[in-house]
């Protein structure tokens, strides 16, 4: 018997060059993420922030759609009325080969 197989992912590390706290963070992602992708759009990317400390952070996406988010992460200036630059580092299949760059 063979096991369902979930979606392949690519985890996105990230520097977040402004001041803002992870809940303000995820909710300006988010937000962005559903006027750049709209719902339909976000259904299909799958984007996740799965950490972030202050910094530096770590988004979760589909395989498929990396570049799309690299795309918007580039475009985004400003989350919640408040200027932010978002700079993708590096991209990979295995959280934990970022956590070891970062």
């Amino acid at each position: 018997m063979t096991r369902a197989k979930g979606p392949k992912r690519r985890y996105i590390l990230f520097e977040v060059k402004g001041d803002f706290k992870e809940d303000e963070l995820k909710q300006g992602l988010y937000a962005e993420a559903l006027k750049f992708f709209g719902e339909y759009g976000s259904s299909f990317v799958q984007l996740k922030l799965m950490e972030y400390d202050g910094k530096m952070g770590i988004l979760r996406c589909e395989r498929g759609k990396v570049d799309e988010v690299l795309g918007f992460l580039a475009l985004i200036n400003e989350l919640n009325g408040k200027k932010v630059r978002l700079v993708a580092k590096k991209t990979s299949g295995i959280i934990n080969k970022l956590k070891e760059k970062s």
